[in-house]
């Protein structure tokens, strides 16, 4: 019995494994250029580095994404989009009620706190 409890868990480790790596296949490897649209310099995104300690979907949501599309700017664009309802990029990223890149970097119990120069570099 054990040995049959000792092969199963083993089999749904390794399943969990090989889940758990195809969900993020299509992540970008190398950093991205991301605009925010705004009057700032596009920021250089290093989605690996990212990826480490952050789940997808405190940035990646389902709504409108249902496809695995994961680039920001094909709902988040320059203005709100009211048909989507999707706020433009700079709210999107920097907004203090829903900026995912706000919530880490320039909140007040941000993880990383960092100035808009450490992202929009010229």
């Amino acid at each position: 019995m054990k040995k049959i409890i000792l092969v199963a868990s083993s089999a749904l480790f390794a399943l969990g494994l090989c889940l758990g790596s195809a969900q993020a296949v299509d992540a970008p490897k190398a950093p991205v250029k991301v605009t925010n649209y705004g009057k700032k310099d596009v920021v250089t995104f290093d989605h690996a580095k990212h990826a480490k300690d952050t789940k997808c979907e405190e940035c990646h949501h389902k709504k409108g994404n249902e496809k695995g599309e994961h680039k920001c700017g094909k709902c988040h664009g320059k203005e709100d989009d009211a048909k989507t309802k999707a706020p433009k990029m700079e709210s999107a990223a920097h907004k203090k009620d829903l900026g995912v890149c706000y919530k880490c970097h320039k909140a007040e119990d941000a993880k990383n706190k960092l100035k808009c120069a450490d992202c929009h570099k010229k």
